[in-house]
Formats: C-alpha cells, sequence, structure tokens
C-alpha cells in the first residue's frame, strides 16, 4: 500500500485543538474553523462553516467508534486543509452509531478536488475501521506533538 494517505501527514500541528471546551456540535465546527483565521480571511471562514452547515443537513459527518468527519469543499480555498480536535466529554452529533464524537477530523477542501478530498475521507474512515479504540487513544494526547505521535504509531501499526 505505497499510495496510502496518511492523515498524520494532511495535519499540521498548529491545526490540531487538543481536549476542547466545546459542548456542541456547532461551536467544536467553529472552533476547528478558527483555527485557519490566521491564514484564511474572515469572509472565507465563514463560508467554510457555510458549506459545512450545508454539508451537515444532507448527511451526518459523525462516523461513530466516537469519531466525527466534518467537511467541505469551497471555492474559496486553493489547498487541503485538515484540522483534528479532541473532546474528553464527548459531543453529541448525531453519529451513525448514536453515540458521541470525542475525535474530529474537520477536511476543507478546494471545490475542484472531489477524489482528493475523499481519499482524505477515506484514510480516516480506514484507520477507524482497523482501530475502533483511536478516538480514545487519541483522546489521551495531552500536546499536538503527542497527537501526531500516537497517531503516526497507529498509522504504522493498522496500515501498513
Amino acid at each position: 500500500m505505497n499510495n496510502v494517505i496518511r492523515i498524520s501527514e494532511q495535519l499540521s500541528e498548529k491545526h490540531i485543538v487538543i481536549h476542547s471546551a466545546s459542548e456542541d456540535f456547532e461551536t467544536i465546527v467553529r472552533e476547528m474553523v478558527n483555527v485557519l483565521s490566521s491564514e484564511l480571511k474572515p469572509e472565507v471562514c465563514e463560508d467554510i462553516l457555510d458549506a459545512i452547515w450545508v454539508r451537515e443537513k444532507t448527511k451526518t459527518t459523525g462516523i461513530g467508534y466516537g469519531v466525527a468527519v466534518p467537511h467541505a469543499r469551497t471555492t474559496l480555498v486553493k489547498q487541503h486543509y485538515c484540522i483534528a480536535a479532541t473532546s474528553e466529554k464527548g459531543i453529541e452529533f448525531k453519529t451513525m452509531d448514536g453515540k458521541p464524537a470525542f475525535l474530529f477530523f474537520l477536511i476543507i477542501s478546494p471545490d475542484f478536488t472531489v477524489g482528493s478530498h475523499l481519499n482524505i475521507i477515506a484514510a480516516i474512515s480506514h484507520l477507524i475501521s482497523r482501530n475502533v479504540t483511536i478516538s480514545s487513544d487519541l483522546n489521551k494526547a495531552l500536546s499536538s506533538e503527542e497527537f501526531i505521535k500516537i497517531l503516526k504509531e497507529k498509522e504504522e501499526k493498522y496500515i501498513i
């Protein structure tokens, strides 16, 4: 599997929120988008939020096993962004298994990148399907650096 997308390579340490205090779906998504506020204009961040809300109305991105992957494509970004967040308390996210989400991966992509956008989401789903405890494992991280380290260990163990 040489062409496997590694989520650890899609993330930057500055794009990880450890132990979010958010208590609901809208707040954690907004918090994750706000991570990009130093890189993107405020109107772009608002457009991203709008695109996420529209996407969530069609079908939940709470995939279960404590994980949600809100995502959207927009014409206002020129590259992929991947933001991760953990929540110790968990957040109701209309997940497929009806349980709270504790781990979030927000994927934002340019509108013209359907394939690579879906490949990143598929990589997350693949990793979760092979390691259903990944949400609790990554919630143990106390820093962005530790989050990436744990994620890389899980990828090495369960992808290759």
